[in-house]
């Protein structure tokens, strides 16, 4: 059997045979274009990409760099606020040094040349400063006694706050605050006698004044005595005769 080539085919495809290679060629070029376009865009991203990526690792470096800054000033920010607490230290050390210096050589002083006074026994110094914990105090007082040939001196101390407490005027009795009875109150003093202690004011209680109050058995031939210092408050006191 024999094929056929309807001849009416035959006759078109020979009047347009042309179209086939330009059709071919239009594809290629088609084909060549897009992918052309692809590299391009490709292209382009990878460009960005690494745009990006050099910019990334910039903010890297200098996010790591101001890190290091960072921890290198706070480094040196904790070293100096460690040396000026050490010597914030110092100076207090050395200027509690100097204070109980000065407040032995004052009891030396009066012990081995006695001023003349109504008796022998003296209020030589009084210290109040911050206590252990905030809204505490802590309070020291020294007693001498300047007769050198006196055994010992009986004497009963008292140490009152006056203030106010609500508008009103009010007495508070600091040694009890202290934790000091009737019994703790009176002292057998030799030479000299330090009586400290802490304490913390009653709520509501303003202090104005401290007021120091000594009876004793200093007087001429044992008669009793009575010694008084006053001063302001203001938390943190030295006085020293």
């Amino acid at each position: 059997m024999k094929l056929r080539i309807n001849p009416a085919l035959t006759l078109r495809f020979r009047q347009y045979w042309w179209l086939l290679p330009l059709t071919l060629l239009v594809a290629v070029l088609s084909w060549g274009l897009g992918n052309w376009q692809l590299l391009q865009q490709l292209s382009q991203y990878q460009q960005q990409s690494l745009v990006q990526s050099q910019q990334i690792q910039q903010s890297e470096q200098a996010k790591a760099e101001a890190l290091r800054q960072r921890d290198f000033i706070a480094t040196e920010l904790a070293v100096e606020k460690n040396t000026n607490l050490l010597l914030q230290q110092d100076i207090k050390d050395q200027q509690q040094q100097l204070f109980d210096l000065k407040k032995e050589l004052a009891v030396y002083q009066k012990i081995v040349a006695p001023v003349p006074e109504s008796g022998t026994l003296v209020i030589d110094s009084f210290r109040l400063q911050p206590g252990s914990a905030v809204g505490r105090y802590q309070f020291s007082v020294l007693l001498i006694e300047q007769n050198k040939q006196k055994k010992q001196t009986r004497a009963q101390l008292e140490i009152k706050l006056k203030g106010k407490r609500k508008k009103k005027s009010v007495e508070v009795d600091l040694l009890k605050l202290a934790g000091y009875t009737n019994k703790t109150k009176r002292l057998v003093i030799k030479n000299f006698l330090t009586v400290e202690g802490e304490f913390v004011l009653p709520a509501g209680f303003v202090p104005e004044k401290l007021l120091i109050r000594l009876n004793s058995n200093s007087g001429q031939g044992g008669s009793t005595i009575t010694l008084s210092k006053e001063l302001a408050w203001d938390g943190q006191s030295e006085i020293l005769d």
